[in-house]
């Protein structure tokens, strides 16, 4: 039994340790993961690879208030990309922040006042636009970052925030405007408590 172990598995008594029923003998150590390595948290947000509603096509441009992207309400165009017009980081489709132009969609998640959130999406730049910076802004809960890419291979991004409402916007933005290509995104995760 390492010390770790013992540790969670121990009270302290004076000076010295007593074992606490139902911790376990020598086995228990080799089946016990890590608190490090547990995922922790449930994923709050919908439809974050936009895999619901398939395309058939390379691509299709989604108009200010679309419904065909479940979860998410597109306030101005984007694109949803099927593989292999655009290699998706998770499933078969991601979405082209811009549309024919600058393109904006959002989602509010439901969360616990004062508890914090992890937001992570990938990123990467669409066709056509493999090597050519690209920029755009995430609103997340009470907090805004700004970010940008000038890479087609996907990188991930991570944002942290302490939820203020019953209810936090996700909302992600181009701001690469005047263009049809902009930054691809996949796989956003809201995970909390």
């Amino acid at each position: 039994m390492n010390r770790k172990h013992v540790l969670r598995c121990s009270a302290v008594a004076g000076f010295g340790f007593f074992a606490l029923a139902g911790c376990g003998g020598p086995d228990a150590v080799i089946n016990d993961p890590e608190l490090g390595n547990v995922e922790q948290g449930i994923n709050v947000a919908t439809n974050g690879s936009f895999e619901t509603n398939a395309i058939a096509s390379n691509y299709v441009v989604l108009s200010a208030g679309s419904t065909a992207l479940p979860g998410w309400t597109i306030t101005s165009g984007i694109k949803v990309m099927r593989s292999p017009y655009k290699a998706a980081q998770n499933g078969l489709q991601s979405i082209d922040l811009n549309g024919l132009g600058a393109g904006s969609l959002y989602q509010d998640v439901p969360t616990v006042v004062g508890a914090g959130y992890t937001v992570t999406f990938y990123l990467s730049n669409s066709p056509n636009c493999a090597t050519v910076s690209r920029s755009a802004t995430i609103n997340y809960g009470p907090s805004s970052a700004s970010f940008s890419n000038a890479s087609a291979s996907w990188s991930l991004r991570t944002y942290v925030f302490n939820a203020t409402s019953t209810t936090s916007r996700i909302q992600l933005t181009s701001t690469s405007g005047g263009v049809g290509c902009g930054l691809a995104i996949d796989n956003l995760q809201v995970n909390g408590p």
